[in-house]
């Protein structure tokens, strides 16, 4: 399930000009409700290389802007004026990202902030600055939803408020929903079993039994936070591409699929 998505306005190319000065909606920025992986990125023609495993990311909604090149979220204002995107206000989360992923995003908030030219093409969408050229594509197309049941989901994040903190380094936690309503629990260092019921937006987990190791180091860690997650009451879920969102109010988890 995702939100903020609307159909695609399928166009042969638009140079985002007409949108000067309106930010977010006004004045029907297509670019608002979408979200974009990126395909390609070079440097005066030649390709620069992403860190391993690493993709850029940048969705737009109303005015809004959240990126985030393989470790933490930045986000913060835009509006595009004459074909240029203007960034403002950015922020960043504070994960604990190894060298080469903290240099990927500081460089990624840099670019943003240097005033690209935007081309949207399709389902494709071109930012460049400097020599620099980001290729993406809608992430509906580049990474359809994956489906809730029959996917692991290894917890990557951990959402506190408005902070969002990294997974201790060395630990796993997992959640595999089954097809039958199953559900299979790794919180860190114990195992578990039970049943869920997922409706629209709305999460439960039914009669979950956890065995009572005890857990130290990171595993333990790790498991502090996830199981009073899943033995919350009101929980709320969703997915985004291979991303599954889990809250419990202002806490929760974020899971990456495979």
């Amino acid at each position: 399930m995702k939100h903020l998505r609307r159909p695609l306005v399928l166009v042969t190319v638009l140079v985002l000009a007409a949108c000067t000065d309106a930010p977010g909606g006004a004045g029907g920025n297509p670019l608002d409700g979408h979200e974009y992986l990126s395909t390609s990125v070079t440097e005066d023609g030649a390709d620069r290389p992403l860190v391993d495993g690493t993709r850029i990311r940048i969705g737009f909604d109303d005015g809004q802007i959240g990126a985030s090149a393989g470790c933490n979220t930045m986000g913060g204002t835009y509006r595009l004026e004459g074909g240029v995107l203007v960034f403002e206000g950015g922020g960043m989360t504070e994960m604990g990202c190894d060298e080469p992923r903290h240099a990927q995003d500081e460089w990624l908030i840099g670019f943003l902030g240097s005033g690209p030219t935007v081309v949207q093409s399709g389902t494709d969408l071109t930012l460049s600055a400097d020599g620099t050229v980001i290729t993406l594509q809608d992430s509906e197309v580049a990474e359809p939803d994956l489906p809730l049941t029959g996917t692991t989901w290894t917890v990557d994040s951990i959402i506190f408020g408005d902070a969002v903190s990294s997974v201790p380094n060395g630990a796993v936690a997992t959640i595999t929903f089954g097809d039958d309503g199953s559900v299979e629990v790794n919180p860190g260092c114990n195992q578990g079993v039970g049943r869920f019921e997922a409706s629209d937006g709305t999460l439960r987990f039914v009669d979950l039994a956890v065995t009572e190791m005890a857990c130290d180091g990171p595993g333990g860690q790790l498991e502090a936070a996830v199981l009073p997650v899943l033995g919350a009451d009101g929980l709320t879920w969703a997915i985004d591409s291979g991303t599954l969102t889990i809250m419990a109010g202002n806490n929760g988890l974020g899971l990456r699929g495979s």
